[in-house]
């Protein structure tokens, strides 16, 4: 379907002025009639004298742009007839009928008895290299979209590419060429090639610029705006679609124009932004007819994606379900694969997991046809995972999730229909617990801006695009690298990351009466709103800065800040080895710094720190190898504070080590009179008289 093919959906009709006038547009602005009429026609030798079934297919053939689901309606009426004959007449039928029906995307099952025409006497074919090169391009095309299990795919593909390269056919007309290229780009997309993909659009677009034919150069935009979506080349991606629409505008020939808008929502909801998604959706309705049944598909497959993002359930699955259905009725088997993907992962949302794991059957069994179905062994894998560690079986989870993210590194794949950041985020915090293709998760989080899911324990090695350091030195380094803010937007990110609540809000008046303390009525929130965008515009993202009425935040799901991580480490319930050590690294960046004067005193915090280390050595840590380290770290950071020295000689004491005692006691007097001018406390000196033999004076 557009969305997952090659097309969207029909253009709507065109004023009568315009249509009145199109022809007459698109010849001036693009070079070329807005139909392959008599590209197709010109090699067939058919002479229309007296015969009427080549007239109608000549005529079915010149409707190919204007109305190709009736040019491919009487195509299939006449092949019957035609098949009898010994000329070319059934081959420009199988031709015609291919185009129309990829064109509109509406049912492939018609095609069906073209492929088995086409395997009983293709061998036998005695035609001009041009007819030849239609053939096969065409057929190939229908292939892709009803048979990829076909044996003679392979074959196909390759003289379509040869055909693509001008190895074969070298004088083939841009139409047959990029058409060729196209078929190919969509095969290697559903088959998870996507390295080939990405290679056969670089070397389409230079052929593209010195096409004349419009349609084949819309189509080769739309395809370019799907690979480039897949690849997460944002900017590039809205590009394409911009200049397919300009094209459009410019030439009259509107029939694409809803692929566009369906690669606009696909890319919007890949972002996860459902507002824009739906100003890009909301034309699809009108656009594809109801008779377009794999178009139909796509639309009702977004507004499922859109909607789940939502957190509508009821809502997605209702337009989940008309998608199955309406790509079941179409015919076309990648679509059919992806749609019970969707269906099935909402259904296990609302747990209804037999109902879930039978669209999931369904898939793998629609995807075994594909010749290689690595696109939804990836994505049933994840499926599979999240629903198991959901039940609480781990191991099981991840097997799943080995196999799965084993393939995406293989296909490097970033993306993928019914994009959830949520539930992939969740499972890369998974694999990076359990070490699994850490890298290439660290990449997909990366790529994906994916958000920590709330309440959730970052792992290590869990990726931040921006990290925020307060405590100390500040600094601010975005995917590794200073990102050369102006002062006032550095002190603006500095203040969301300090005085934020526990989901990052601070009040804007706060944030004005701090920065612009001179502003006078609306001039503070004008000044505020133009930093914002400033700031989201050189982080690169808006999801990093939140804003609501009276409110704006950073995002800590998507930022680290070493304050907050200080925080989570103070307040964790069981913390580990590794929070001691980031809480002693604080303390060093506390020593090495100045003051924040959006933070608590640095005394504060340092004796916070100290006082929590003490007691995890006191309690869940008490024996602790790394104990005399810990509170020896202590001291010398806080060689004034007696508690720490109190908390190193017990703990030589505990361990019978009393002549290490003995020396920290003196270390301690030295310390507190150095500092303080103050000798040790009676609580101190009471320590030492678990000495045996040993009398404090």
């Amino acid at each position: 379907m557009r969305g997952f093919a090659c097309k969207e959906a029909m253009a709507p009709r065109a004023p009568p002025c315009e249509q009145n006038n199109r022809e007459e547009v698109v010849t001036v602005t693009a070079g070329t009639p807005p139909d392959a009429a008599s590209a197709l026609t010109a090699p067939w030798q058919l002479e229309e004298a007296g015969d009427s079934l080549v007239t109608r297919l000549l005529q079915a053939c010149g409707q190919l742009r204007e109305s190709p689901l009736e040019a491919a309606r009487t195509a299939e009426q006449l092949f019957p007839e035609a098949r009898q004959r010994e000329d070319l007449a059934p081959w420009l039928a199988l031709v015609t009928a291919i185009c129309g029906r990829i064109e509109t995307l509406s049912d492939f099952h018609p095609l069906d008895p073209f492929i088995a025409f086409f395997d009983e006497r293709r061998s036998a074919l005695d035609a001009p290299e041009a007819v030849l090169a239609q053939i096969d391009v065409t057929t190939f095309g229908a292939l892709v979209f009803r048979q990829p299990d076909h044996p003679r795919i392979a074959e196909l593909a390759e003289r379509s590419e040869a055909i693509f390269q001008g190895d074969q056919m070298p004088s083939a007309d841009d139409f047959v060429r990029l058409s060729a290229a196209n078929y190919l780009m969509i095969h290697r997309i559903w088959c998870g090639d996507l390295t080939g993909a990405d290679a056969l659009h670089r070397r389409m677009a230079a052929l593209r610029e010195s096409a004349g034919d419009v349609y084949s150069r819309l189509l080769c935009h739309s395809m370019s705006s799907m690979i480039l979506r897949l690849y997460l080349r944002y900017d590039q991606c809205a590009r394409e679609i911009e200049q397919g629409l300009a094209l459009a505008r410019q030439t009259g020939f509107h029939a694409w124009d809803s692929q566009f808008h369906m690669q606009g929502a696909m890319l919007a909801l890949t972002l996860e932004n459902t507002e824009e998604a739906r100003r890009w959706l909301e034309p699809m309705g009108e656009l594809a007819p109801p008779e377009h049944s794999m178009d139909r598909a796509g639309y009702h497959y977004c507004l499922g994606w859109l909607h789940s993002l939502e957190e509508d359930l009821p809502l997605a699955i209702r337009h989940a379900e008309e998608s199955v259905q309406l790509a079941q009725r179409s015919g076309g088997v990648f679509p059919q694969a992806v749609t019970h993907v969707g269906l099935g992962q909402l259904y296990l949302e609302q747990r209804r997991i037999s109902a879930g794991l039978y669209h999931f059957v369904r898939a793998r069994r629609v995807g075994r046809r594909m010749q290689s179905s690595r696109p939804v062994q990836f994505i049933r894998g994840l499926l599979d995972a999240h629903l198991a560690f959901r039940m609480g079986m781990h191991r099981r989870g991840c097997r799943a999730l080995q196999q799965a993210l084993a393939i995406g590194r293989e296909e490097y794949y970033l993306n993928f229909p019914w994009w959830r950041g949520q539930l992939v985020a969740g499972l890369c915090v998974k694999a990076l617990e359990e070490d699994i293709e850490t890298e290439y998760v660290r990449t997909l989080i990366r790529t994906r801006r994916l958000r920590l899911p709330d309440h959730t324990h970052p792992p290590a090695n869990w990726y931040w695009p921006l990290e925020v350091q307060v405590l100390g030195v500040r600094s601010v380094l975005l995917d590794g690298a200073d990102p050369g803010l102006s002062r006032q937007l550095f002190n603006l990110l500095l203040m969301l990351a300090c005085l934020g609540d526990q989901e990052g809000w601070v009040s804007r008046e706060r944030l004005i009466d701090s920065l612009w303390p001179d502003s006078e009525g609306d001039q503070g929130q004008r000044a505020l709103d133009t930093s914002i965008h400033r700031l989201r515009k050189q982080l690169g993202s808006e999801r990093l800065i939140g804003s609501r009425p009276g409110r704006v935040r950073l995002d800590l799901g998507l930022c680290r800040v070493d304050y907050r991580e200080l925080l989570a480490c103070l307040d964790k319930e069981q913390p580990d080895v590794r929070d001691i050590g980031f809480m002693l690294e604080v303390m060093d960046c506390l020593n090495k710094g100045h003051a924040n004067p959006w933070l608590p005193p640095v005394d504060t915090l340092q004796h916070r720190i100290a006082a929590r280390i003490l007691s995890l050595a006191r309690g869940p840590f008490r024996g602790h190898e790394q104990v005399p380290q810990w509170l020896e770290t202590l001291a010398g950071h806080l060689p004034a504070s007696e508690h720490v020295w109190q908390g190193l000689i017990r703990h030589h004491l505990e361990q019978g080590m009393h002549s290490d005692a003995l020396e920290t006691w003196e270390r301690c007097c030295r310390a507190l009179d150095q500092h303080r001018g103050v000798e040790p406390s009676p609580a101190t000196r009471a320590l030492l008289r678990e000495i045996p033999g040993r009398r404090v004076v």
